[in-house]
């Protein structure tokens, strides 16, 4: 069969000649044209000849760099965000490193169905030794973290196994194996891989680490110029996963590294109107688009929280989300408060908000109302304020969504009591309203601890409850409360191997030496 340059203008099916397989069982006359992209290959030093472009580099090690041109200035608008100019003379290469939002001009529905895996589909890996216990450990380990308030459990089921034929994937998902893999200690990777069988155990360092995710940023940038590469759930699955690695490593850095951020904003954007529009369809499954897509939410959510600064998903993409029904699972009543949560951190630290008076009690009527409606399923299975002998409350929860739920509940509490509008304007000191201020967000810091050191099965419930704990140090005074609050986080950094656990100690410190005791 000669190479497929022309395929069919009605259906673009084989090359056959003289009719394509469709045209000649509908009787039609097949008509060829040339398709509309096309690319040229050429060495970097011929291509900066050419065009007087700067050399661009591709990821790759060898030592002559192919640059793929794509000749046709309407896609290169697409990917550039610009308009199209037909009347351009010399192309341009594509040098963003993630794709880029482009308006929808068919339904979202449709959009996915059209939608495409990068066009090079790579076997099955071949993984080594080292990769294949790496994998295992986030199939083991790292997936139950994700997957708290995740119905189907994608990122501890699907992900491994797609990981294992998608690279991007497959290297964002040993990345973050591999950093939070190497924070243990030398006895603790060796108890772990002599489990797996190996006699002799396996260590990861700090150079595989910085290897694996070089590797993964490096395939994350080769496949984001691929058609409908911004629609590929493995893609937004890959990029949640490494900013995973970048959400804990510098949860509180007021600047941190942007590696995961603009691509996991780009990807949740561009597949946020079709997931949204799929909610409401029952005949739709919950799939890995979904579960990746929420997970990114909540990330979000936190690092917007620890960092104090907007809610970089838009919200009228959000507002898309349906409300609930009494027939919605846990786990949808669980997304809507999420978009709450985004109303909320709006009101809190965006410039542009309006941070009236009514505006503040609606978004406190909001908060009541999900509490009001959700259903029973959400209550703790056995409650107990009188605490574990450390003064935090029990709070015993069946399903990890219902642990989220709780959490984010508590962080909305902190939000609201902190940037109520009717405290502007009041001078420090000990009135009445900074008093129940005060006492609202330290029961609710407590609410959090409570949820999480009840549910210890949860790592994640316990790295997210030190977040608040380190954010809200400086209200609280009492030195009791402190100490316990000291050993939460030790706790919390012994038992889930957080490695960020002792500066968060040495935060916690310097709050409280600067104001005194």
């Amino acid at each position: 069969m000669p190479t497929r340059r022309d395929p069919c203008q009605h259906c673009r099916s084989d090359d056959n000649r003289p009719a394509c397989t469709r045209c000649r069982t509908s009787g039609r006359k097949c008509i060829r044209s040339r398709p509309k992209l096309r690319f040229l290959n050429s060495t970097s030093a011929e291509y900066e000849h050419a065009t007087g472009a700067p050399k661009q580099r591709s990821p790759t090690t060898s030592d002559v760099s192919l640059e793929y041109v794509d000749e046709t200035p309407a896609v290169a608008a697409l990917y550039q965000h610009e308009p199209s100019h037909p009347s351009a003379s010399t192309p341009q290469p594509i040098t963003s490193p993630t794709p880029t939002l482009v308006p929808w001009t068919t339904s979202p529905q449709k959009a996915l169905r059209e939608a495409t895996t990068p066009s090079i589909q790579a076997p099955q890996a071949h993984l080594t030794l080292e990769e294949a216990c790496l994998l295992r450990y986030f199939s083991e380990t790292l997936g139950k973290w994700f997957d708290i308030g995740d119905p189907s459990q994608s990122f501890t089921t699907i992900v491994p196994q797609r990981a294992r034929t998608s690279p991007p994937l497959l290297d964002a998902v040993i990345s973050t194996s591999a950093r939070h893999f190497s924070t243990l200690s030398q006895d603790q990777q060796l108890q772990i891989t002599r489990r797996y069988g190996l006699p002799h155990g396996l260590t990861i360092d700090e150079p595989s680490t910085l290897h694996y995710h070089n590797r993964c940023i490096a395939h994350l940038r080769s496949v984001s110029t691929e058609p409908n590469a911004i629609l590929d759930e493995n893609l937004l699955a890959a990029v949640v996963t490494l900013r995973f690695y970048e959400e804990l490593d510098t949860p509180f850095h007021p600047h941190p590294t942007t590696t995961a951020i603009r691509g996991l904003q780009v990807f949740l954007e561009a597949q946020a109107r079709p997931t949204l529009s799929l909610t409401g369809d029952r005949s739709t499954s919950w799939g890995l688009r979904q579960s990746a897509f929420w997970v990114g939410v909540r990330q979000e959510f936190h690092m917007a929280f620890t960092q104090q600064r907007p809610f970089r998903i838009p919200l009228d993409i959000l507002d898309l989300y349906p409300a609930p029904r009494a027939t919605s699972g846990d786990h949808e009543w669980v997304n809507a408060l999420l978009v709450l949560a985004a109303h909320v951190i709006h009101f809190c630290f965006d410039e542009r908000a309006a941070r009236s008076v009514s505006a503040y009690k609606g978004l406190v009527e909001r908060k009541d109302e999900w509490v009001r409606m959700c259903p029973g399923s959400f209550e703790a299975v056995y409650s107990d304020d009188g605490g574990d002998g450390g003064g935090f409350p029990y709070r015993w929860y069946l399903d990890g969504c219902h642990m989220v739920a709780a959490q984010s509940l508590g962080f909305i509490r902190i939000l609201l009591a902190m940037y109520n509008p009717l405290l502007l304007g009041v001078k420090v000191g000990r009135s009445l309203m900074m008093v129940e201020m005060e006492k609202e967000v330290k029961e609710a810091v407590w609410e959090i601890c409570g949820v999480a050191v009840s549910n210890r099965q949860s790592h994640a419930g316990m790295v997210i409850a030190s977040f608040a704990v380190v954010l809200c140090a400086e209200w609280f005074d009492d030195e009791g409360e402190r100490e316990r609050l000291r050993v939460f986080v030790r706790e919390m950094r012994r038992d889930c191997y957080y490695w960020p656990g002792v500066e968060m100690e040495r935060r916690l410190e310097r709050v409280w030496s600067s104001r005194g005791g």
